[in-house]
């Protein structure tokens, strides 16, 4: 699976491999074509390494061996100058290099990503679209199960596969491609629903206090109190994603009403990972989206007093619900339907 950051867009086509595994621009033992300029096969690498966490995850995603990913990663090093990744026996996260060429080189491989699917679909049979916008614990954690579900019911029911087109955002940019109609159907992590726009719930989502394991509150037995994780700077997503829209509303509710302190404000849950990872700060995020640094033990989760901290997930789409269509309808099914790390008791 391949997912893209905020605002960029990638097409789900039903020719050949729905996500793009196994699809390389460059054979494995193909050297970098200038000592500057990587291939796009090894930034695709050194993107899923971080992305997993370790090396070892990201040849298993992938469906290539670890050692052909080792090599990769071995040439871009010695190609930038410079490690890219600190790796230890709990897994791989990147150096500030690394960081840096990959902020750098995301453009590029969404722009190259386009181009595959654009290509695949030349070639493909009729297909229904559908166009969908999601914010960005949604398009990595539960979409692409969702898709793979709605491919299968069509296949076995002999229906025409559809083309999914999603647009990753935050919550208010994907309000905004619903309510323009450049997008049919949204799903959204923001408790502050738009009044113009249909809201479905989908599930309830769980977010967690995240720190790297050498923080004090890794240690901690004591809960950690609601107005102590206030007067704590911490590293948070930019304003308009939903997963800060459902902290900061879940502060202000306290009594008396408590204000979240950022020490940095970062535009992907995976810049937010890296960056509590590398001890700048502790974070609040979903537990979707930290499942898999949690088993590889680069993040510690914090208990906190209290309840735990739940929001809802909902589907937008607009008024009328006639007209939206039967390929919609049918993938709003299978998102109610997921249980993906068991959903809490449904909120009021």
């Amino acid at each position: 699976m391949i997912v893209h950051p905020a605002g960029r867009r990638w097409r789900a086509e039903p020719a050949g491999d729905l996500w793009g595994h196994n699809v390389d621009l460059y054979p494995e033992e193909e050297t970098v074509p200038h000592p500057h300029s990587p291939d796009l096969d090894a930034l695709r690498v050194l993107r899923e390494v971080v992305r997993r966490g370790s090396i070892a995850a990201a040849a298993h995603q992938l469906g290539r061996t670890q050692q052909a990913l080792s090599a990769r990663m071995k040439t871009l090093e010695a190609s930038v100058g410079a490690p890219l990744l600190i790796r230890s026996p709990a897994g791989s996260v990147p150096t500030p290099t690394g960081t840096l060429i990959l902020s750098w080189a995301e453009e590029v491989l969404d722009a190259a990503d386009r181009l595959e699917a654009g290509i695949r679909s030349l070639g493909a049979s009729t297909v229904t679209p559908l166009t969908v916008a999601a914010s960005q614990t949604i398009a990595e954690s539960l979409l692409p199960g969702w898709l793979v579900h709605l491919r299968r019911t069509e296949d076995s029911a002999g229906l025409t596969p559809t083309a999914v087109d999603l647009t990753v955002a935050n919550s208010t940019g994907v309000a905004e491609l619903v309510r323009s109609g450049a997008c049919e159907l949204g799903f959204v992590e923001t408790p502050r629903l738009p009044h113009d726009l249909t809201a479905q719930p989908i599930r309830t989502d769980e977010l967690v206090v995240i720190v790297a394991p050498t923080h004090p509150w890794a240690r901690r037995t004591r809960p950690l109190r609601l107005d102590e994780l206030a007067a704590t700077p911490l590293v948070m997503r930019e304003s308009g994603s939903g997963t800060r829209d459902a902290f900061t509303d879940i502060l202000a509710a306290q009594h008396p009403p408590l204000t979240a302190r950022p020490v940095i404000e970062l535009g992907t849950a995976a810049a937010v990972r890296s960056a509590i990872a590398a001890g700048i700060a502790p974070g609040v995020l979903s537990r979707l989206t930290v499942r898999d640094d949690l088993v590889l033990g680069r993040l510690v989760t914090v208990l906190v007093d209290g309840p735990p901290l739940y929001r809802q997930l909902t589907a937008l789409h607009k008024p009328h619900p006639t007209r939206t269509s039967q390929t919609a309808r049918r993938l709003l099914d299978i998102a109610r339907g997921d249980t993906t790390i068991a959903s809490p008791p449904h909120l009021n």
